[in-house]
């Protein structure tokens, strides 16, 4: 009697790894899933502004909108974004950690800089009411088990290229 008890008991520990393992395999997956589906659904710039406070200064405002299409809510890293004028590049900047919810967010990002730091045919071109704006990066996505460490970066690029008229 005592041999077929432990014999059952070796079964039912056997049986509870198992479950376990295969949770946790399934909640992995679901979770990199999950990250795997978020899609940029539309990028632009929004426009070029003398920033009024601060001669010399503009702003640049673009916008970026993320899609979730899962019901799990997902943890995004960061934003990272480089910005050039006419293929100059002006500098960089990031929108850290945040979430996003099922369904489309909108995420609007300002950037400032002073046309004194621009080279002088840059200047010319800027000045004229018209350039290129490039804006390039990447929005970072971790992959999280339970919550806890990540095992895995889902890195999912982008750029803006447009021509934007700059009121003078």
């Amino acid at each position: 009697m005592k041999e077929k008890t432990k014999i059952l008991l070796r079964r039912i520990k056997t049986m509870i790894t198992i479950v376990i393992i295969v949770g946790v395999a399934i909640h992995l997956f679901m979770v990199y899933d999950a990250a795997k589906s978020i899609k940029i659904v539309d990028k632009k710039i929004i426009g070029v502004y003398p920033n009024y406070l601060e001669p010399d200064e503009y702003d640049i405002k673009f916008m970026l909108s993320l899609k979730n299409p899962k019901k799990t809510t997902i943890e995004i890293d960061y934003i990272k974004y480089k910005v050039y004028v006419e293929d100059e590049f002006l500098g960089e900047g990031e929108k850290p950690r945040f979430f996003i919810q099922h369904g489309t967010e909108n995420y609007t990002f300002l950037f400032t800089f002073n046309i004194m730091d621009l080279v002088t045919p840059v200047k010319n071109i800027l000045m004229k009411g018209e350039v290129n704006i490039t804006v390039k990066g990447d929005t970072i996505i971790p992959a999280k088990f339970l919550g806890l460490f990540t095992w895995k970066y889902i890195d999912l690029p982008y750029e803006i290229n447009e021509k934007v008229k700059i009121p003078i």
